[in-house]
Parts: structure tokens; sequence; C-alpha cells
């Protein structure tokens, strides 16, 4: 089984403890280290091979969402677990905006933080179901504000492909996942994946994901 080599950005010394002592445990992770800032992870990140950070939001010197939008900068295919206990509807979309895989609340079970790492090394997202509410909610706002002028695929010169591609970045599927959806290859989703990241003018397939349900592409299908 592969290893992910993870690092871990928390403030406070039991929780980072703690954390340290539960991913050391488990089988398809790596702890490469353990950091207190912001500022430390996205140092570390910069010159060390690391796949997912789990990254505290509230941390002096450098908060998490800041360290996200630097390490983004630099690493793309770094991958952000943000690991909080704020679960207010701001912190949520700003870590989203920033560039996070990942949103969870820190009385998750380290079984399924796991399975967690697993999703977004697939390049998958996933929210928690304490805060998900949220992002239905803005969606939803976004939907009637944009009844007079919406925004489709065609405008993106996303092609119907790419478009069913797309859709199934949303609903939080795989590569492996969409290419068995759709019957084609594993490299062929990866291909349009590129393609559709060049159109929409963003970092990363999270961020093409989330534009597309803030910006209603799909219309009503």
């Amino acid at each position: 089984m592969a290893k992910y080599n993870i690092l871990i950005a928390e403030d406070h010394p039991l929780t980072r403890q703690t954390l340290e002592y539960q991913t050391k445990k488990l089988k398809n992770v790596n702890l490469v280290t353990a950091v207190e800032n912001g500022k430390q992870a996205v140092d570390f990140v910069k010159e060390n091979k690391t796949d997912i950070v789990l990254m505290d939001i509230d941390m002096p010197v450098m908060n998490g969402i800041d360290a996200t939008i630097e390490i983004k900068r630099t690493r793309k295919d770094a991958k952000i677990i943000m690991l909080t206990s704020h679960t207010e509807k701001a912190k949520v979309l700003d870590s989203f905006n920033s560039g996070a895989n990942a949103y969870c609340v820190k009385n998750i079970k380290i079984d399924e933080l796991s399975q967690i790492m697993d999703i977004v090394a697939e390049g998958g997202i996933w929210v928690d179901t304490q805060i998900a509410g949220y992002i239905f909610d803005v969606l939803k706002n976004i939907e009637e504000a944009q009844k007079q002028e919406k925004i489709t695929a065609e405008d993106f010169n996303i092609s119907e492909r790419e478009k069913e591609v797309l859709k199934e970045i949303a609903n939080g599927l795989s590569n492996d996942e969409i290419a068995e959806k759709l019957f084609i290859s594993r490299n062929t989703v990866k291909n349009h994946i590129a393609s559709i990241i060049n159109k929409l003018s963003v970092k990363d397939r999270t961020q093409a994901a989330i534009f597309a349900l803030k910006n209603n592409i799909f219309g009503n299908n």
C-alpha cells in the first residue's frame, strides 16, 4: 500500500501530539513532521515532498487559510484537509476558496480521517456533515441570484464530455470512479480535467467544481 507523506499544522501542543500519535498508527500514512503555525507549514512544503497537510485554521504567525493559499501557489498537487473546531459558514467558505480539498471538524474519528485522506489523494472533495448544509445554502442563494442571467458550460467552451466529467468531480468522485462511470480511461479523465481547469482559469479540480456549482454552469440539468 502506498503511503501518503503528511504534515500536521496545529498550534495546540496536546492536540498536535495526539494527532501525531494517532496518525502514526495508520497504514496509509507516513508522518513527515508536525509544525505549530502556518508559516512553518508553508516553508516545509516548499522544500519537502508532502502529499497531504492536516491544517488547523487559527494559528499564530500565519493562519491555516493564508497558509493554504501560499501552499497552493507553489505546490498545487499538495492536498489540504482543514481540521478545525470551527463550524462557522465564513470559515468553511474561506477554506474552500483558498484551495482546501476537505473540511473536517476535530471530533472526527481517526479511521474516518484515514478514509478522507484516501478521497482527497484521489482528487475528491470532502465536507463534514456538520457544515455541509452551509455549502448547499450558499449554492441555493447563488442559483436564485442567477435566474435572470445564467452562465452555461458553453460560455466557457466546455464540451459535453467535459461537462459530464465536471459534474462527477462536483459529486466528489475520484478519477478512477469517473473513468468507470463514464466508460473512459483514467488518462482520458485526467486530460479532460486539465482542459477544464485551463478553460475555467482555476488552479485545480476542487476549484473547478466549486466554480461550476457557484456559477450554475450546468443550468437546470
